[in-house]
């Protein structure tokens, strides 16, 4: 049997423009990035995740380091975007509502709305990038 999997600690987005898809983050979703350059952006969290915004043209090759950051990361992503889509979790169909309402301020269409057989209700937006971004409450998955 493998080693215990603990929760997903990064989730990557690969851009064109990472400034410009950082500000939809941060204007959109209402998240402040810890880290941000024109290569990178990084935002904390709920429960100490991390979600990264990689230019995808600086991640074709495997970097080396060394010092007190050593060793190789490899290569990430494509050449091209793959719609990838990610999902944030809210605390229930009223908390879902008010993002529904806040998208709308901002003049972001909702895409779809799904209700769940299990109970669970999502809403779904596309950032600028064209990648899939779901706003869901417990009830989707038998496990959530």
């Amino acid at each position: 049997m493998p080693p215990k999997l603990g929760q997903i600690v990064e989730t990557i987005l690969y851009t064109s423009s990472v400034p410009r898809l950082a500000n939809w983050y941060q204007n959109i979703m209402g998240i402040t990035p810890f880290q941000e350059s024109p290569q990178v952006a990084g935002f904390h969290l709920p429960n100490d995740g991390i979600l990264l915004l990689f230019d995808r043209s600086q991640t074709t090759e495997d970097r080396t380091l060394s010092g007190p950051n050593s060793g190789v990361i490899p290569k990430h992503g494509t050449e091209r975007g793959l719609g990838q889509h990610i999902a944030f979790a809210c605390s229930g169909p009223a908390e879902l509502s008010e993002w529904e309402e806040h998208f709308k301020t901002k003049s972001v269409s909702v895409i779809a709305k799904m209700n769940w057989e299990l109970g669970g209700k999502s809403i779904y937006v596309k950032d600028w990038e064209g990648h899939i971004i779901e706003i869901m409450t417990r009830g989707v998955w038998p496990v959530y």
